[in-house]
């Protein structure tokens, strides 16, 4: 019974990671990370479309989320994957943008996951520098001598 247990739960995890890698690589395009830079940022010059692309971003992201939030309330998700799903959402709800979508998006899942998600929002900080690019730069270069090439070098 035990062994059943673990391979479920097992089998479940390698579905959440492959559920966010996929949906991390998918982001990663050059349009939707252009999207999803403005959007998490929170900038004011979104279109229209890009607001659309946006929006549609972030509702895969609370999906995602509230699958894994169902998954621990039904045992399935072990407390230490459930602790790292927190420290993503607390991570991601720093963004003003994904707060913003939040509160436009909340009314679309059941209310103990909305109501653990805005919980979370209002215990987490805005970012002050939201600028994950500049904070990445700045780490970087306090690592030592590592060359810095031009935007648009080639890799070698």
């Amino acid at each position: 019974m035990r062994s059943t247990e673990r391979s479920q739960r097992a089998i479940m995890q390698q579905g959440r990671a492959d559920r966010t890698s996929h949906g991390s690589i998918a982001i990663a395009s050059p349009e939707l990370a252009r999207v999803f830079h403005k959007g998490s940022a929170g900038h004011a010059d979104l279109t229209r479309e890009e607001f659309t692309q946006w929006m549609m971003i972030c509702r895969a992201l609370f999906l995602s989320a509230e699958d894994s939030f169902l998954q621990h309330q039904a045992g399935q998700l072990d407390r230490k994957a459930f602790d790292s799903y927190v420290a993503s959402v607390r991570f991601y709800m720093k963004s003003p943008g994904m707060r913003a979508a939040w509160k436009l998006s909340a009314g679309q899942f059941g209310s103990d996951f909305g109501d653990f998600v805005t919980a979370l929002v209002e215990q987490t900080p805005v970012a002050q520098n939201p600028d994950a690019y500049a904070q990445w730069q700045q780490l970087v270069r306090a690592q030592g001598s590592v060359p810095v090439h031009p935007a648009g070098a080639g890799d070698g």
